[in-house]
């Protein structure tokens, strides 16, 4: 359930974050978890879960009446925790949908970063998807969605395109609309629950989710840096009808 926001403890508000209205105590409560510097690994994990799920439920409403297949698009790192939660919330519903897995290498320029996909893992059965759920533990700019973007919509031809997150920054929508021609861009619609202002030298959101990524899921490196392989393809790799990563 929704709660009043202005009800809240100022833990997770400030001058620099907004919360959106579909804010709920579970999400509420959750956020508050990936900030708080004491949260071990796995609280960690398990707050990014129940992001998912929160951030599921509210897409699997609008998919209710849409009786067609998804693909749960995640980063490699995103994958048994935030996406994981996002597919919990579909199965509940019954919504279908299958899954792709991107092994991102995001680093820095002088104007920027740029994330290309170096492995991938997609889930047989995906050709038949017509509504991608692009899911994100942070968006900070724009350049990690782009890239997963990029490297499914040809492979899918959506008709519709969720864009997930705990938290983005206030300039990350407008940012991601314009590296698309505005017939990809109209497909677009945004789940999240905190937009925050302020980035710090490193260009992390603040507060954002408490810091890197990486290291807060207890990762010691980006998952193509250390040959990750989350538990979700593992399964899925295993499974009777399952296709090699790429």
């Amino acid at each position: 359930m929704t709660i009043d926001i202005k009800k809240l403890s100022p833990s997770v508000l400030s001058e620099n974050r907004t919360l959106s209205s579909t804010v709920t105590q579970e999400s509420y409560d959750a956020l508050n978890e990936l900030i708080d510097p004491s949260t071990q690994p796995r609280g960690y994990r398990a707050a990014m879960r129940s992001l998912g799920h929160e951030l599921g439920i509210i897409v699997a409403k609008k998919l209710l009446n849409i009786q067609k297949q998804c693909l749960v698009v995640s980063t490699a790192e995103d994958a048994d925790f935030l996406a994981s939660g996002v597919s919990h919330a579909l199965e509940e519903t019954k919504i279908s949908y299958k899954n792709a897995v991107l092994w991102n290498n995001h680093y820095a320029l002088n104007k920027g970063s740029v994330a290309p996909v170096v492995h991938s893992y997609i889930e047989p059965g995906y050709e038949n998807s017509k509504i991608l759920i692009v899911v994100k533990s942070v968006i900070s700019g724009s350049c990690v969605v782009r890239s997963n973007i990029l490297a499914l919509i040809d492979k899918v031809m959506p008709e519709k395109i969720f864009i997930v997150s705990p938290v983005m920054h206030e300039k990350s929508e407008s940012n991601l609309r314009n590296e698309f021609p505005h017939d990809i861009s109209d497909m677009f619609e945004f789940a999240f629950f905190a937009i925050d202002k302020v980035k710090n030298a490193e260009g992390e959101v603040v507060p954002g989710i408490g810091g890197q990524v990486y290291q807060k899921l207890g990762l010691s490196d980006q998952p193509v840096k250390i040959g990750y392989l989350p538990d979700t393809v593992k399964q899925k790799l295993f499974s009777p009808k399952a296709s090699s990563v790429a």
